[in-house]
């Protein structure tokens, strides 16, 4: 009998649970439809958000990815609100705001996740020197660091070829068409598997410390929702922690989403970005990233007038966010 009644407790206990999580999703007042915006296609970084986004929208929300294909556009579809959030890297937003546009950041999303890669037999970023080098895009944070790295450190002039996604470049780069190039972590490790010693990563110091990406909004939209904008960051901070705690629910998304990755190098990859690249911080993490690029551009000549970011912060937000959903202690 006390089995049963065991057994029964256990039910409606998980039952009670599962009904708490329901109410624990945010439904604040205003308008809850949200358009986040990618630089390229889904990439591993971006699963949490997707998560998210099927949390909410089966609660009444209506949240959609809109992917670009360059990393501006999906900035210049930020400033112009088409979009009232972006994920992105620090220097798109940057140039716009030195236009004239009202974006704010609000939070990290993952730490410096790029690595130079290149065929086996470039041994170094010296001989990269009249190779062909494909990047994202002209303007796009990463390219732009990568051309002034190989200009002033290297010493080389390669052939830079513009080719937008990294899986396009993974494949051009398996076709020969290109001789090196630089790609997200998760892309490396898909790669690496599919054409084991084939290529290998290139030395760079700290350079990619600052490829990191970040959630940014429109400010006029943010103005006029900072009770949804606050609750969106609740919920997204919410899965970060999920992750953090069991990593393994994003592999049937992963698997969704991203099904060119093989299975076997799935579970490895979150476990990098967890741990090496720093991603999902469970706090939202800080403003270092923004800082660290607008520093390096700065001295790179690249930023010609000043950056304040602490102007270009809304730290209210992110406070707002953690006031619901509390501090994880000891972490970012």
């Amino acid at each position: 009998m006390k089995k049963y009644s065991f057994a029964i407790l256990t039910i409606l206990l998980m039952v009670t649970v599962a009904r708490a999580a329901e109410v624990e999703v945010l439904k604040p007042r205003g308008n809850l439809e949200i358009k986040l915006g990618h630089p390229s296609s889904v990439s591993l970084y971006d699963i949490p958000a997707i998560l998210t986004h099927d949390r909410l929208n089966s609660h009444g929300w209506n949240l959609k990815s809109v992917e670009f294909t360059r990393t501006d556009l999906n900035v210049q579809a930020l400033a112009q609100g088409t979009i009232q959030i972006a994920n992105s890297q620090v220097m798109d937003p940057v140039r716009a705001i030195q236009k004239g546009a009202k974006l704010f950041f609000l939070m990290e999303n993952n730490g410096g996740e790029f690595v130079m890669i290149a065929k086996k037999e470039i041994k170094d970023c010296k001989e990269t020197d009249g190779k062909r080098f494909a990047i994202h895009g002209e303007a796009s944070t990463t390219s732009l660091a990568v051309k002034l790295w190989l200009l002033n450190e290297c010493k080389v002039n390669p052939k830079i070829v513009v080719i937008p996604g990294g899986e396009n470049r993974i494949i051009a780069l398996q076709n020969n068409q290109i001789d090196a190039t630089l790609v997200q972590l998760g892309d490396w490790l898909n790669l690496d598997s599919q054409a084991p010693g084939r290529f290998h990563i290139i030395r760079t110091g700290n350079l990619f410390n600052i490829s990191g990406a970040s959630f940014w909004a429109n400010g006029e939209w943010l103005r006029k929702n900072e009770e949804v904008a606050t609750a969106y960051i609740a919920e997204l901070l919410k899965t970060f922690r999920m992750v953090h705690t069991n990593p393994k629910i994003l592999e049937p998304a992963v698997a969704k989403h991203l099904p060119d990755m093989p299975k076997h190098i799935v579970a490895p990859a979150i476990k990098a970005y967890i741990e090496i690249v720093r991603a999902w911080p469970q706090n939202g993490g800080d403003t270092s990233i923004l800082d660290d690029t607008v520093k390096f551009f700065t001295e790179n000549g690249e930023l010609k007038s000043a950056v304040n970011t602490k102007e270009i912060v809304d730290s209210k937000i992110l406070a707002g966010a953690l006031g619901k959903v509390g501090k994880v202690s000891g972490v970012r």
